[in-house]
């Protein structure tokens, strides 16, 4: 069936493949050989992100594992290469796969084991800035340097136990505390706002305009930086609870319909749907995103989608914060017949 791009097909979850079970995970599907195309297409991403300018507003933790990690700018490493840099330090180990990450079931049976996969699949030329789904540039770029640190380590081994315990309705909000997390969220250093989820550091539109987002609270005034940040944040998140709300809820019906699809739509849709529901886009609601504190009870809400750009962050106040809260949910799941 032909694509009508006027009505995209995808909603977040991602077409189902055929996986050879006899080759999934051999040696012979670790290593591969990459064309000259694909090593600049890599190059390319590495130097569009790799820059003060973007730097300076991810987190401490990802510039000290970028360092232990020593990628290459120009060459897509080998698995022998990561599991190097990798698994002396944190004991996790790397391998690579086909499944896609909404088959969350294969990834969260691998992480129990202490293994983070990451994908066969690099985006392509046409995908530099946005790409429908997570590829290798992102697992590698994005969460890797983390892993060589036992803190993330520590943060991953949290959800596999809880997943494999959870009921299905508890898996939907495992695989959106994942998402927010360690793939979306924003955490507070240094009395500022910075980036910590792979998924933004590896998508140069979304780390633009995630990082304008910063700047533009400042400048409408709604965020004072010499002052109490998560607490101003906190403050604006309950007087727009209803607000929000209603957002969220709007949020929904789209990603049913599938019109938050692909990153021509993906904010444009947030800004007409602001505009049916009469909610006036000034102040703390006048960014392209919003950003929240790190709240269970809105994320179980918020739907998560691959072939979306977010149009909601969630920031924690401090990692510890963000640890507490993660145990607070997946804890209790994961001691289930203990």
């Amino acid at each position: 069936m032909e694509k009508n791009p006027s009505q995209p097909l995808y909603t977040g979850d991602i077409a189902e493949e055929s996986i050879d079970p006899a080759f999934e995970y051999t040696s012979t599907a670790q290593e591969i050989t990459f064309t000259a195309e694909e090593h600049a297409i890599w190059a390319d991403l590495y130097a569009g992100i790799h820059q003060a300018h973007f730097l300076e507003h991810v987190c401490q933790e990802f510039t000290n594992g970028l360092e232990l990690l020593q990628l290459d700018p120009l060459h897509i490493p080998s698995i022998s290469y990561l599991n190097q840099h990798i698994t002396s330090r944190t004991g996790w180990r790397i391998e690579r796969t086909a499944v896609r990450y909404t088959n969350a079931d294969d990834w969260y049976t691998r992480f129990e084991k202490h293994v983070f996969l990451i994908t066969d699949y690099l985006r392509t030329r046409d995908q530099m800035e946005f790409t429908p789904e997570p590829d290798m540039f992102h697992d590698i770029f994005g969460h890797l340097p983390y892993l060589t640190q036992d803190f993330y380590a520590r943060i991953e081994e949290k959800f596999a136990p809880a997943y494999l315990k959870a009921t299905q309705d508890e898996k939907e909000v495992i695989k959106r505390l994942a998402w927010y997390s360690t793939e979306f969220g924003l955490v507070i250093q240094d009395g500022r706002f910075k980036v910590f989820g792979a998924g933004t550091i590896s998508g140069r539109a979304e780390l633009a305009n995630t990082i304008m987002e910063f700047y533009r609270l400042e400048r409408d005034n709604v965020i004072n930086y010499r002052g109490d940040l998560f607490g101003q944040l906190q403050d604006h998140f309950s007087a727009h609870r209803d607000q929000i709300t209603r957002i969220i809820e709007g949020i929904n019906t789209l990603h049913r319909k599938g019109q938050m699809s692909s990153p021509q739509q993906g904010w444009n849709v947030v800004r007409d749907l602001y505009l049916s529901l009469s909610i006036p886009r000034l102040g703390y609601l006048g960014g392209e995103v919003i950003l929240a504190p790190f709240d269970i009870e809105t994320i179980a809400q918020i739907p998560k989608t691959v072939y979306a750009l977010n149009p909601m962050f969630f920031v924690c106040e401090s990692f510890a914060q963000m640890d507490a809260l993660l145990d607070s949910y997946l804890k209790p799941i994961a001691m289930r017949g203990q």
